[in-house]
């Protein structure tokens, strides 16, 4: 099975192409090791790019959010950026789960962000929109995902916001470990689609990651709505993984999102954190 045949088949479809050519590369390459008939091959690549990116962008998500910040007059008032930041989190599943519970989500996050920290959000999505909604601002605000229009939306919101110094990019962090030191890594229900992906690789990053602290967060509820007993397993699954290194300072849990605090064992020679 040739990697470039299922690219190319993967590519020609609109639902994909905000995905980086890289990510949908390396799924390719993946599954194109895995599978003899491209058929099996193919439909294995969809879904799991149905599962780590498609299922949480809402039709038209990109095009909507740019209007919508298009339509913010310069210099807007705190109520308007507050009404406009609600709207652009509905528009991406991740997002708006956390809406029936806004407030005391990012009341709870904001606790552990300072006005002199620098931030890394991982497989950010749509989260970044919520800056507005924190205690305080970071000094330095860091955005990574996977597709390019994400990407675009919110260095168009950094500059709306006049935050020159906030920047998203792509990165991919199956392969690439960013090796900035950070105040805050925010994880949030990214870690079951690092497992998805390349099993103990949220163990693995949590560890290479040079970090004060590190939230990370999972999901609650399927996609339907479900509970399934979702946070039972999660818990267990990352409270037995976790590496020694790294301890849970905090948990806190929402009707739709459950959160772990993480911090450094003192002494974690390995990891020093000089910022």
């Amino acid at each position: 099975m040739e990697r470039s045949d299922l690219q190319r088949e993967i590519l020609r479809s609109k639902k994909y192409r905000g995905v980086d050519a890289s990510v949908v590369q390396r799924i390719c390459s993946d599954k194109a090791a895995r599978y003899t008939k491209k058929a099996e091959a193919l439909k294995a690549a969809k879904n799991e790019l149905h599962i780590i990116h498609e299922s949480f962008l809402h039709h038209q998500c990109h095009q909507n959010a740019l209007a919508l910040l298009s339509a913010l007059p310069p210099g807007c008032c705190a109520q308007q950026m507050e009404t406009a930041v609600l709207q652009l989190m509905r528009l991406h599943t991740s997002t708006q789960e956390r809406l029936a519970e806004i407030y005391a989500i990012y009341s709870f996050i904001g606790r552990h962000i300072a006005a002199d920290s620098t931030v890394m959000d991982i497989g950010c999505g749509f989260n970044p929109f919520s800056l507005p909604l924190l205690h305080e601002r970071p000094k330095s605000y860091y955005a990574y995902d996977i597709n390019t229009e994400t990407i675009r939306v919110l260095n168009t919101f950094f500059a709306k916001i006049g935050a020159p110094q906030y920047k998203a990019k792509i990165v991919d962090v199956i392969p690439e470990t960013p090796q900035t030191t950070i105040d805050v890594v925010l994880m949030l229900k990214l870690f079951p689609l690092l497992q998805q992906q390349k099993k103990g690789r949220g163990f693995e990053l949590l560890s290479a990651l040079r970090f004060r602290k590190a939230i990370v967060s999972f999901p609650l509820r399927s996609m339907s709505g479900k509970r399934k007993g979702m946070e039972a397993f999660y818990a267990s699954a990352f409270e037995d993984g976790l590496p020694s290194a790294l301890q849970i300072i905090e948990r806190r849990s929402f009707l739709s999102e459950s959160f772990y605090v993480i911090a450094r064992q003192e002494g974690d020679s390995a990891h020093p954190i000089d910022i």
